[in-house]
């Protein structure tokens, strides 16, 4: 962009700001304000992806999709099968990236409030929180499952769903989820990798809230 355009700007608090660029370099930008309108309207339903590490840059991709859907927040997760396991030294730098890659995100989109990206955390950790959401959800390909259609979401304004990893969830996992009050659910009689999983069970969640 150069000087003279008009840009919008957000700051991630639901305020937009309208102005024109009069000072651009690689080092600033500076603009001036003309119009200042605030957007805070609540999202209707409040949608949270546990996604469990997936193997090279998948989850750069989920990120971005999921933020562009709408998702509230991403929580990165470790499970039985997970292959990746970031090192501690290094979590703060994969968590600075994911957060970079949702605000890009958001500023593609036109979204004005970036998802949350939470620290890594245990499949077992996750567990035990979720009573703090009115639904909680996990795709899977055994067990006792439900269609999403059959299924009272409208009446839910917090909802976590589980994604695995390449290799899916254990049995023992599945167990454990079920003991939680986690609903299994059917996506369809085709097997998602993960990360097309992730970002079609947000897109008919979306759709469907």
């Amino acid at each position: 962009m150069t000087k003279g355009e008009e840009v919008v700007v957000f700051d991630g608090k639901g305020r937009e700001y309208y102005g024109v660029i009069k000072e651009i370099s690689s080092q600033r930008t500076l603009i001036e304000i003309k119009k200042v309108e605030e957007r805070r309207k609540e999202e209707k339903v409040k949608i949270t992806l546990a996604q469990a590490i997936p193997k090279k840059a998948k989850l750069r991709d989920i990120i971005e999709k999921t933020t562009q859907l709408g998702v509230s927040g991403v929580i990165p997760m470790i499970s039985q099968r997970t292959v990746v396991h970031p090192p501690e030294e290094k979590e703060r730098l994969h968590l600075e990236r994911w957060r970079r890659i949702a605000l890009e995100s958001c500023k593609q989109c036109g979204r004005i409030k970036p998802p949350y990206i939470e620290e890594i955390r245990s499949f077992r950790d996750l567990m035990v929180t979720t009573h703090k959401y009115d639904l909680a959800l996990m795709p899977s390909l055994i067990g006792e499952r439900k269609g999403l259609k059959d299924i009272s979401l409208r009446e839910a304004k917090n909802i976590i769903f589980f994604i695995g990893p390449e290799g899916g969830f254990t049995k023992s996992e599945i167990n454990l989820a079920e003991k939680n009050r986690v609903v299994l659910v059917d996506l369809g009689e085709r097997v998602l990798k993960t990360d097309t999983a992730a970002i079609a069970m947000m897109a008919i969640l979306d759709f469907l809230t």
